[in-house]
């Protein structure tokens, strides 16, 4: 597996490529809006940070309720789907105990990821959670036009993660800062990048095609979603092949930038009084 920086134009085996500062014994979270989104975005780098000596956590927000392809299947369906995310992310390397189900209704978790009145809310509940697990790397889906929670779990990635690390909320934990901020694609491409440039992610894994085959192994768990993932697998993985192996992409979110007034004070020297 072979981790790349385009921005840098840089490639090399150490997950510190995609991961700055990456050290061994490290958490890493993974939102997966859905049960099976993190393996379609993200199973390679989910791979990698098992790999490379870290601790992947999996974040699954919504139960799976809409996911029936019959009438038959409403009813246990949110149970099927819980026995398949165990099987298929446990394939990847992840134990049963860092997978995190936070059993919201899917189409529902635009409703909750704000903290609300409420005690209790998903906010909270990720902020302990993020702090209790010095999580330092959050890897969240796109909000670009993918999925109504797909969106709503890259809010959560971009405003409510932050807060893990802000002296706010004592009684949630002591602070615990982010490091790293990633988005993944599970459906569409990124929206179009700051620097207007032609390409949307910035950094990549190029993964060999046992990588992929592992991958497949743990998305093959998602039985009840075969509809949709046979789809998947024939058409969309196959467009990842490249020379020398599988393509996933990525984009570092650089949040709470500071301004740089330097440009502006400059600008103000030219613009003449009226």
């Amino acid at each position: 597996m072979e981790f790349i920086d385009f921005r840098r134009s840089i490639r090399g085996s150490g997950l510190e490529v995609i991961f700055p500062s990456w050290q061994a014994g490290e958490s890493a979270a993974f939102y997966s809006p859905h049960d099976d989104d993190a393996a379609l975005g993200a199973g390679y780098l989910v791979r990698a940070v098992v790999e490379q000596g870290g601790a992947p956590y999996v974040l699954v927000f919504c139960r799976g309720d809409a996911g029936y392809s019959t009438p038959d299947e409403k009813t246990g369906i949110v149970a099927i789907r819980r026995e398949e995310t165990i099987r298929a992310y446990t394939a990847l390397g992840v134990p049963v105990s860092n997978i995190v189900a936070f059993d919201v209704p899917d189409f529902g978790l635009m409703d909750q990821i704000g903290r609300g009145a409420a005690p209790g809310s998903l906010f909270d509940r990720l902020v302990v959670f993020l702090r209790l697990h010095h999580i330092g790397r959050i890897v969240f889906t796109s909000g670009n036009f993918e999925h109504w929670d797909h969106t709503a779990a890259s809010y959560a990635g971009i405003y409510t993660s932050p807060q893990a690390g802000d002296p706010i909320l004592a009684d949630l934990g002591p602070p615990s800062p982010i490091a790293t901020y990633l988005q993944y694609g599970v459906w569409s491409d990124f929206s179009p990048g700051p620097d207007g440039g032609p390409l949307a992610a910035d950094k990549a894994i190029l993964a060999s095609s046992d990588d992929e085959a592992a991958v497949r192994l743990a998305l093959a768990a998602f039985a009840s979603q075969g509809l949709i993932m046979n789809k998947t697998v024939a058409a969309l993985r196959e467009k990842r092949k490249t020379d020398g192996g599988y393509l996933e992409l990525y984009r570092e979110i650089g949040l709470r930038r500071p301004i740089d007034f330097g440009p502006y004070k400059k600008a103000l020297k030219s613009c003449r009084k009226i």
